[in-house]
């Protein structure tokens, strides 16, 4: 029976967005939340798709790239669609699990209170 596992990651990063909004092409930084999920058939050994503790170190290696980095040095847009493409495609770069697949990365942009205001 497939079934899903999903990890949560999380990394600060600044960065600028090319837009009409002004306020967005200031340079500023977020902490992001990344949801990142893999598919397949568990191992009916073990009973896991991956071992957890492998599949976190192989997303935690490309999520550091992102750490505390301006994300307009390697990325051409950085907004949070943007982000998870990247990530959704370095990840999958990286996933060579027989029969695994990388269904989704969801990246979600943590907001403080003084922008919740605004």
């Amino acid at each position: 029976m497939k079934t899903k596992l999903t990890e949560e990651f999380t990394f600060e990063a600044a960065h600028r967005i090319r837009n009409k909004r002004k306020e967005y092409g200031e340079l500023h930084g977020h902490s992001h939340r990344v949801f990142v999920t893999i598919s397949g058939e568990p191992d009916p050994e073990v009973g896991w798709l991956m071992d957890q503790q492998e599949f976190r170190e192989i997303v935690g290696r490309v999520i550091q790239r992102l750490d505390h980095r301006y994300l307009n040095e390697f990325l051409e847009q950085t907004t949070a669609e943007s982000i998870a493409l990247y990530l959704f495609k370095e990840i999958a770069k990286n996933l060579c699990f027989n029969e695994l697949k990388l269904e989704s990365v969801k990246v979600c942009k943590t907001t403080t209170q003084a922008e919740v205001l605004a």
